[in-house]
């Protein structure tokens, strides 16, 4: 007989377990175990189909008979989430541990720490996620909290210390968003923050992450090591061909510097335009300061080796970066964004501009295109400006499509670079690029 609103359930033999089989696909389990000292404990859990409950059932009559069943009161949600982080310490880069160890130091401990990891319900994590809500936690750090919980229970299920996961069937009530908020410049205000920005020694950072869609901690963690500068600005060929290798972040307010996330994080990319300018006027600037030893609060001027230092030669700290970016999108008159919203800016110029979001994608570094279409692509007004369709007034032949032209003027600029080639012999000079977008660097 089905459970009310649960499923379908599935007759076994004696001491083989009961199973029952939940609208979504899941399977929820039960078996009564005994252990050699002739106690008889209840075990039960979820799992993702049958085959991996029948697993389950299996995996605790055999701990049972092996007197290797946790003891259901010993394991607190502090110890279990610890345990979690120390195992995939190793795996995990430096930013991501110190961020799951404040999120239980100071979301998970105070509350649900002293709490023995058993006996939490699903009603009591509901509970909680509430109360964090109401202490004003958005929806960022509920969500977080929740799946460090979920996968902490996932493997105290795996490891014997846990028989369920209260996780996978509480979640946090996300908030529904108010007004819109504005998530990507302009054209017309991202040239009038990038000429603000370009001006200040402060906001050069700023400038070239608008230009080449980097994320902060990628431009803050360029070295010159990274960069081949080609061509020469006299000539109008100046181009650079820059390396992602690393990335900078912060945590706890302690600086990490690691590898980019993902492979596809890794790559190169060619800078053309005033972005390489800058990139020219941002050596000049630190050999000239390298050269006068300024000293900078105090400090003597340190050789870094970092494209983009302060004053005393150091790398940007990436939480440092919001003041500069504050002060410069009022003085541009602009909204106020986040400096990370400089790369959602330049995915949605450039797509407005009709470069493939494949392209876009692979320049970003993302892992999938659809990725970068759902979340950087923001549809601009003037994009919908003149939408309406009028069935009485006879179709106007259609120019070419923004992508048709760019794939026409790519070709046009790659045989103007093979003519300049063949002209200049051992010169090497790169001709400027004429596509919406920079191309990327081939292996």
């Amino acid at each position: 007989m089905a459970e009310a609103g649960e499923g379908k359930r599935v007759k076994r033999g004696q001491g083989e377990g009961s199973f029952i089989k939940l609208a979504d696909g899941r399977v929820r389990w039960r078996v009564t175990v005994t252990t050699p000292a002739g106690e008889r404990r209840n075990l039960s859990g979820t799992a993702r189909n049958m085959t991996a409950a029948r697993e389950a059932v299996r995996a605790g009559r055999e701990a049972a008979q092996r007197d290797t069943l946790p003891p259901r009161e010993r394991v607190t949600v502090e110890q279990l989430v610890t345990a979690y982080i120390e195992h995939r310490a190793p795996k995990l880069k430096g930013r991501t541990v110190e961020n799951y160890r404040a999120l239980l130091r100071r979301n998970i401990a105070p509350s649900l720490g002293p709490l023995k990891a058993q006996g939490v319900t699903p009603a009591r994590l509901r509970a909680f996620y509430d109360g964090l809500r109401e202490a004003g936690q958005g929806d960022s750090v509920r969500r977080q909290v929740h799946n460090l919980l979920n996968a902490a229970y996932t493997l105290g299920l795996t490891d014997g210390m846990v028989t369920v996961n209260p996780a996978a069937r509480a979640r946090p009530v996300y908030v529904e968003r108010g007004a819109a908020r504005v998530k990507a410049f302009t054209p017309e205000q991202a040239a009038q923050f990038y000429a603000a920005a370009r001006a200040d020694r402060w906001g050069w950072p700023l400038a070239f992450m608008l230009a080449t869609g980097l994320r902060p901690g990628e431009a803050l963690g360029l070295t010159w090591a990274d960069v081949t500068m080609r061509g020469s600005a006299e000539a109008g060929t100046l181009a650079a061909v820059v390396s992602v290798e690393r990335t900078r972040s912060v945590s706890s307010g302690r600086v990490y510097e690691d590898t980019p996330k993902t492979e596809r994080g890794r790559r190169s990319l060619t800078v053309t335009g005033d972005a390489a300018r800058l990139l020219l006027e941002s050596r000049a600037q630190t050999e000239r300061e390298a050269g006068a030893r300024l000293r900078h609060n105090g400090r003597e001027y340190q050789r870094t080796g970092y494209v983009f230092t302060t004053r005393a030669g150091t790398p940007y700290r990436p939480d440092n970066l919001r003041r500069p970016m504050t002060r410069l999108c009022r003085a541009a008159g602009v909204p106020v964004l986040t400096p990370h919203k400089l790369r959602h800016t330049w995915a949605s110029v450039q797509a407005a501009a009709g470069v493939p979001v494949e392209v876009l994608s692979a320049e970003l570094g993302h892992a999938a295109a659809s990725f970068t279409r759902d979340t950087y692509r923001h549809v601009f007004e003037s994009e919908r400006a003149s939408l309406t369709y009028d069935p009485l007034t006879p179709a106007q032949p259609q120019a070419a499509a923004p992508s048709e032209r760019r794939r026409v003027t790519v070709r046009r600029a790659r045989l103007a670079q093979a003519q300049a080639g063949s002209a200049e012999g051992e010169a090497g000079e790169v001709p400027p690029s004429a596509a919406p977008v920079k191309k990327r660097a081939r292996a």
